[in-house]
């Protein structure tokens, strides 16, 4: 009977203790809402933008004061959203918060910054809700440590380190602040209870204070020892951080001090003064509230340099830093704006609340507020508080209806910022009619004909087609593209055959000096100026009437710019008026001895259609590229050859799309078609009409870059090689929202089909079809994840584990980064590429793998 009572006392305890959690889980998520919300933008940017990781790696190799600025941002970011929800937590009254505290306003250089004091000093704190919200703070060291370990994977996982061992440590990286955590608060609170509870007793409460006051001291001298090693640790991580397994340990052993320097600075942030009053400003409200609004200055203004950088062509800080200043600064104006509000509200009451209680008085007041007396006059005083309050609430409730107002114009306001400037038609501009272009072709009809697409895929798509061309260049010594009819592609992929164009006039026949300006552009910075503008002017510009500023001139226009400088070695900020079709004639074709591959920029318009810029004038009723716009040839003028390449490459978000007069917007062309196959093989099928061109050989050549694209080149491997039909599988649920999202946004539906089209097609003499891939190294659930579920066939799992290791050996030979420092990085889809990997551009180009 005994046993069984106490197994139900076991029983209401524990059921006593989830009903606390559960509680104070729910005050911590009626506060914290905001917070939640940011901290899950920013784990989603981590975790599902590819970029993120070569943003790291490349901080890592040579933008290490980035990487530094990053920690600190993190830090300051922690303990701002840890901050902010206990207003909201007093605001919703929660725990009976509200009426146990009088509140203030201490206006410094006009910025009203708010404080409050406790009324009643019994008042008991919930230290499990207090831990939800310190929480706030460590998840975002979470996330960092994340984005570390996700960056480094590729090259941990398949180099000899153990991995379940590094996995281990990483996560006790992550737990060990959080217990930490829990031990103090757990020691406060128990502080607490004892002072509480012994209260009648003189003695007893002075001995719990003196404990207390032991336990305080420690936790300072820990506080301030933390900062120390911190600031040290940084020189050292400066002095001595290489992209490397033990590059990989400084990172995360350092974001792990900084989380542990977190967790003391939340817990005796209040209590330094009682230890070392010298340091007095460090508990001081104001002060710590002040130093938040002085570090969202700075930032914002390092954010208004990022933009201007843009404009100016100076150097850019890394895109993460750029990207992790946007959300604080948008994160802190909310939360104040939040705070605010909320103050307001309490001010316009709380003289007479206070009236009421009878041990608070106006010497209490201004005695509790921490504030020195010399400084007090900074307090706005209880009788003029309701005043303050209702002055600045009707500003902010006109300030409000004023943005409503701007923004409901705005979204029926015409803008043309992200519009392509229509030239007027130049009379006598020098172009090409497709029957000059048939008999160029007619001239090379002895030997194969080629057809080149690439697929999209940013900067990393870009920087591969134009190795690849280069390479294939320099081993045919420049035959290739008199051979040629035509470039092809999307995005990424088409902005790589544009400026291998560019290239290719610039610089005929010498490919050394072609090849080190790919380099140059491979190494420019786009990704910042992108997000730079992205949340910044073009942003703002979107609201009326700031959308009639700068017309014609955003980010992408930006961008071209720069592509422009670094081609043609220039330095001017606005881009030449001669059209597209003009440029390609001038500039290209009749600089290459006088033949050059046509070029295809495609790109998709909103309605379904595609939009076709191509250099050759041809007659606008014939049906050369089946449903699309003749973006080249437009009925009321021309656009520039720059603008125009540009349409191609509008990845959604990151880019604006591009609009154009009387015509539509137009998005990424791999919204459509991401390989540029499609108009290959039309513009194919419309020579095929003319007899004399249709009996030479045709060879379809597709530069692919995409991870996805490689992996099912694997699988089709393995499968001819093993004579596999079918690979059986346990399916992965998924949501009907979720299996229409993915099926919506794979961009390989249209290039798949195709590729398997010119597989089968390839069997006929006069066609052929050569896919190159970029390779990389491939996991077993890389491929299961490809496929939707988990191979449940034990041999095929088997047989496929040594496939994969036989491809993967194979790789790793041929780049051949088995050094203590890596020098490669496997490309990412990017508009940021990273020293390493250029070099792993360069190795697979130097290897077998691409004519394997």
């Amino acid at each position: 009977m005994m046993f069984l009572n106490n197994i139900g006392k076991l029983a209401l305890r524990f059921l006593n203790f989830v009903d606390n959690i559960i509680s104070a889980f729910g005050k911590f998520g009626k506060s914290s809402y905001l917070s939640l919300l940011f901290l899950g933008i920013i784990l989603l940017l981590v975790q599902a933008m590819e970029q993120a990781n070569t943003l790291l790696v490349d901080m890592i190799e040579h933008d290490k004061v980035s990487l530094i600025c990053c920690f600190i941002l993190i830090s300051v970011f922690a303990s701002v959203l840890s901050h902010y929800p206990r207003y909201i937590y007093y605001a919703e009254n929660i725990n009976d918060s509200r009426d146990d505290h009088q509140w203030y306003a201490y206006k410094w250089l006009g910025y009203p910054i708010f404080i409050f004091s406790k009324i009643d000093r019994s008042y008991k704190q919930d230290y499990k809700a207090k831990f939800f919200r310190h929480s706030l703070g460590l998840v975002i060291f979470i996330i960092w440590h994340y984005y570390i370990y996700q960056t480094f994977y590729p090259k941990l996982v398949f180099s000899d380190y153990n991995i379940g061992f590094i996995k281990g440590m990483s996560l006790l990286f992550i737990i060990i602040p959080a217990i930490l955590l829990i031990v103090l608060l757990d020691k406060f609170d128990d502080y607490q209870d004892k002072i509480v509870d012994v209260e009648d007793d003189e003695e007893e409460v002075k001995k719990a204070k003196i404990e207390k006051k032991k336990f305080t001291t420690l936790g300072v001298t820990a506080l301030l020892l933390s900062i120390c090693i911190v600031i040290v640790y940084a020189f050292v991580l400066v002095i001595t951080l290489k992209f490397s397994y033990s590059g990989y340990w400084l990172l995360q052993v350092f974001t792990f001090l900084l989380a542990v320097m977190y967790i003391l600075f939340r817990v005796f942030r209040v209590q330094v003064i009682t230890v070392y009053y010298k340091l007095n400003a460090l508990s001081s409200s104001v002060g710590y509230l002040r130093y938040y609004f002085v570090f969202a200055i700075v930032t914002l203004l390092f954010l208004i340099y990022s933009n201007l950088a843009v404009y100016f062509a100076w150097k850019q800080a890394n895109a993460m830093l750029i990207l992790l200043s946007y959300l604080f600064v948008f994160y802190y104006g909310l939360a104040c704006l939040v705070k605010y509000y909320f103050m307001l509200s309490i001010f316009n009451t709380q003289k007479e609340d206070l009236e009421k209680i009878p041990y608070v008085t106006d010497k209490s007041y201004l005695y509790n507020s921490g504030v020195k007396q010399k400084n007090r006059h900074h307090l706005v005083p209880l009788t003029k508080q309701k005043e303050f309050s209702q002055r600045r609430r009707l500003v902010a409730s006109v300030l409000t209806m004023l943005v409503i107002v701007l923004g409901i114009i705005s979204l029926n306001s015409e803008s043309a910022i992200h519009e392509l400037q229509v030239y007027q038609n130049v009379k006598n501009e020098k172009l090409m009619d497709m029957d000059a272009f048939k008999l160029k072709l007619r001239e090379r009809t002895q030997k194969p004909l080629f057809f080149v697409a690439a697929h999209g895929g940013g900067l990393k798509a870009n920087i591969w087609t134009m190795k690849i061309l280069n390479e294939i260049q320099t081993k045919t010594e420049g035959e290739f593209l008199n051979q040629t009819i035509s470039f092809s592609g999307a995005s990424g992929g088409m902005m790589g055959l544009s400026l291998y164009s560019v290239l290719a006039g610039e610089y005929t026949g010498d490919f050394e000096a072609i090849e080190a300006k790919i380099n140059e552009v491979a190494t420019e910075n786009f990704a910042s100026k992108d997000l730079a503008l992205t949340f910044g002017f073009d942003g703002f510009r979107k609201l009326y009437p700031f959308n009639k500023l700068g017309k014609y001139r955003d980010r992408s226009y930006y961008s071209m710019v720069t592509y422009r400088n670094i081609l043609e070695n220039k330095t001017g900020r606005t881009l030449d008026s001669l059209s597209f079709n003009a440029y390609w004639k001038t500039n290209i074709f009749d600089n290459k001895n006088q033949y050059f591959p046509s070029l295809i920029i495609n790109t998709a318009k909103t309605n379904g259609r595609r939009g076709v810029f191509y250099s050759v004038k041809y007659p606008k009723d014939s049906t050369l590229f089946y449903n699309s716009d003749n973006l080249s040839q437009l009925h009321n003028g021309a656009i520039a050859f720059y603008e125009a390449v540009s349409s191609t490459n509008r990845f959604p978000a990151l880019s604006p799309a591009a609009k154009i007069k009387n015509y539509g917007h137009y998005i990424d062309a791999g919204a459509i078609d991401n390989s540029g196959l499609l108009s290959s093989i039309d513009l194919h099928n419309y020579l095929l009409k003319d007899s004399t061109l249709n009996t030479s050989k045709k060879v379809f050549v597709e530069i692919i870059n995409g991870r996805n694209n490689y992996i099912w080149h694997l699988i089709q491997k393995f499968k001819k090689e093993k004579d596999v039909d079918h690979f059986f599988i346990e399916e992965k649920e998924q949501d009907n929202i979720v299996a229409d999202l993915k099926t919506g946004l794979n961009l390989d539906k249209i290039p798949n089909y195709l590729s398997d089209f010119l597989n089968d097609w390839s069997k006929n003499p006069l066609v052929s079809y050569i896919p190159i891939y970029l390779p990389f190294q491939i996991e077993l659930k890389e491929v299961e994840a490809f496929l939707g579920g988990k191979l449940i066939d034990s041999d095929q799992i088997i047989e496929l584990n040594y496939f994969l290791d036989r491809q993967n050996a194979k790789v790793k030979k041929q780049i051949n980064d088995n050094g203590i420092v890596w020098q490669t990085y496997e490309p990412t889809l990017a508009r940021h590429l990273s020293k390493s990997t250029i070099a792993y551009y360069d190795r697979v180009i130097q290897s077998e793998l691409i004519t394997d």
